[in-house]
């Protein structure tokens, strides 16, 4: 699915052509395609962690874990961490331990889907990093992603030995996923290079609200008292971090 995804993206090129700048340069064409790799593989992650029923946790952890990887990036290169980001930090921990200790379903579920999401949210978390980078060469960058998201899927594929290809009933949801994906991609790509990283990919970190409310709309999905909690939590993490 994912690999179709990446393919049915690239509908959005003429929006990247209306939007980006476009300039031919290769060291950002790889970074964008390591950022798409990354990106990537972060989304079959994000996927067969939702599989496992539990979008409403799954949502919020990633979202906190990518929210935060720019930020971990900046303490490496030597920035200061604000209070507020501190606290989101310590609180997105506590999030995870209240999903990973209070499901309905058997432990063992939980917790794989906890560290699926966390493996997500590192992935997305490279993916702003590595686009944010590569954003000045605009139209470049959001076709060497494109591709380095492609190459991600087909070599997971090969390596789990499962079809690239979806099945026909899957197409109509691949298109309508794809033409948002690319879309959404391509507004990024804006964002970041018109404003901060830390700003872009906090408003892409809100996401979770959205995403839990449509799992409890369409696949009612609920958790339980202490799961719930925990995925507020998230969210509230995903504010603090992003809010100094």
């Amino acid at each position: 699915m994912a690999f179709g995804v990446e393919l049915v993206g690239l509908v959005a090129l003429p929006f990247a052509f209306l939007l980006l700048p476009f300039e031919v340069d290769p060291v950002a064409a790889l970074l964008a395609f390591g950022g798409g790799a990354a990106g990537g593989l972060g989304l079959i992650a994000f996927y067969r962690a939702m599989s496992l029923n539990l979008i409403g946790v799954v949502a919020p952890i990633t979202a906190v874990v990518a929210a935060a990887a720019p930020i971990a990036i900046g303490v490496v290169s030597g920035e200061k961490l604000h209070v507020g980001q501190i606290a989101g930090i310590a609180v997105g921990l506590v999030a995870i331990v209240l999903i990973n200790g209070g499901g309905r379903i058997s432990t063992q579920g939980t917790r794989t889907a906890v560290l699926l999401a966390i493996l997500a949210g590192i992935g997305f978390g490279l993916f702003f990093i590595l686009f944010h980078a590569s954003s000045p060469a605009g139209v470049t960058a959001f076709v060497g992603g494109r591709v380095g998201s492609a190459v991600a899927a087909l070599c997971f594929a090969f390596v789990s030995r499962v079809s690239p290809i979806p099945g026909r009933s899957a197409w109509r949801l691949i298109a309508f996923g794809g033409t948002l994906d690319g879309t959404g991609v391509v507004l990024f790509l804006y964002a970041t290079f018109h404003g901060l990283l830390s700003l872009s990919a906090l408003l892409t970190s809100f996401y979770p609200a959205f995403t839990v409310l449509c799992a409890r709309l369409f696949l009612h999905e609920r958790l339980s008292p202490i799961q719930l909690a925990g995925a507020v939590l998230a969210i509230v993490a995903i504010a603090l971090i992003a809010a100094t």
